[in-house]
């Protein structure tokens, strides 16, 4: 009898358990996969929902791997799993494998928070639609969206002339083409351009991207030297942070163009580092500073600048010979 009261007692508070398991942990265990992983580049706040004003649940590491569960329609800021809890990733500080693109725009069961459309735009006329840009083609559409319907645009392919577009319409995330558009509000360039799935587009984006890094960069460091070199006083907080491209050396082998602007960019981001370091050791206790150390950060500087602007020279060709404009 003693042993038929314990196993009841023990399905009782089983029962009780589930009845007062919180909400958000029963809809997580129910989140669809997405096939979409996300790989955090620093330090990373997870946040309540999509933007800063959000309160920061906790820090993620750097190199940490997450499942993507949503995100928002101008895809700035990406919804995560992490440790049994949902929030949000920006963008900028992650790299991802899969179709980043069909997550759920808004996410998944996600914190109240204002929302603007990255682009709205009106049918001009009935218009196809598609599944996937890749079937574009008479014959593969999936119905038409009646002229002088809105849609909400939440992705593209190129960057110049008629572009296609993914946009919600009803349930799904669709494809059409923007002659059959009129964009009514927003930016189509402030949509996610798929460029990234390929290896040619994700290229171009990381170069760019490491380029403009390291431009802003050296232009921090190089004030700080000039500066020094005219015998100012400069505070030795905050010190610029060192550099590194995010650039994927596979990919870079994939695509042999890209070389000369790679170890242009990596070479410029060597000596800004070095005239980093030097800063933080002249600013330790001690540290005599004199005229030929300067003259040699100056000079280290200089060179840095001749490889960013040849970088930048090669950036622009590039992009006219990407076969997704």
């Amino acid at each position: 009898m003693n042993t038929r009261y314990w196993l009841l007692a023990v399905c009782l508070l089983l029962l009780v358990a589930f009845a007062h398991t919180p909400a958000a942990e029963v809809a997580q265990a129910q989140d669809p996969a997405t096939d979409v992983w996300v790989t955090t580049q620093d330090f990373s706040s997870l946040r309540r929902g999509p933007g800063r004003a959000f309160d920061r649940i906790t820090v993620v590491p750097p190199t940490t791997t997450l499942p993507a569960i949503g995100r928002t329609a101008d895809t700035q800021w990406i919804q995560v799993e992490y440790e049994g809890q949902m929030g949000w990733i920006a963008s900028l500080l992650l790299v991802w494998t899969g179709d980043v693109i069909n997550l759920p725009v808004d996410g998944v069961n996600p914190e109240p928070f204002i929302r603007r459309a990255a682009a709205l735009a009106v049918t001009i006329r009935d218009t196809p639609y598609y599944e996937s840009f890749t079937t574009m083609l008479p014959g593969y559409e999936l119905g038409l969206i009646p002229g002088g319907t809105t849609l909400e645009l939440t992705g593209r392919v190129g960057e110049r002339g008629y572009l296609r577009v993914q946009a919600r319409y009803g349930d799904a995330l669709v494809w059409i083409g923007t002659q059959n558009l009129y964009v009514v509000d927003g930016n189509l360039f402030r949509l996610l351009d798929l460029s990234y799935l390929f290896t040619y587009g994700r290229l171009f984006l990381a170069l760019q991207d490491s380029h403009a890094r390291t431009l802003s960069s050296y232009r921090q460091i190089s004030d700080v030297w000039q500066r020094i070199s005219i015998g100012d006083q400069v505070a030795c907080a905050p010190v610029p942070p060192r550099l590194s491209r995010r650039l994927v050396d596979t990919d870079v082998t994939r695509e042999p163009t890209f070389e000369a602007a790679v170890l242009a960019l990596d070479s410029a981001i060597e000596a800004i580092n070095s005239a980093i370091s030097a800063f933080e050791d002249a600013c330790a206790p001690g540290f005599v500073l004199t005229r030929e150390y300067v003259d040699v950060q100056l000079a280290t500087l200089a060179e840095a600048e001749r490889f960013l602007i040849f970088a930048g020279s090669l950036i622009e060709p590039l992009r006219s010979r990407n076969p997704l404009n």
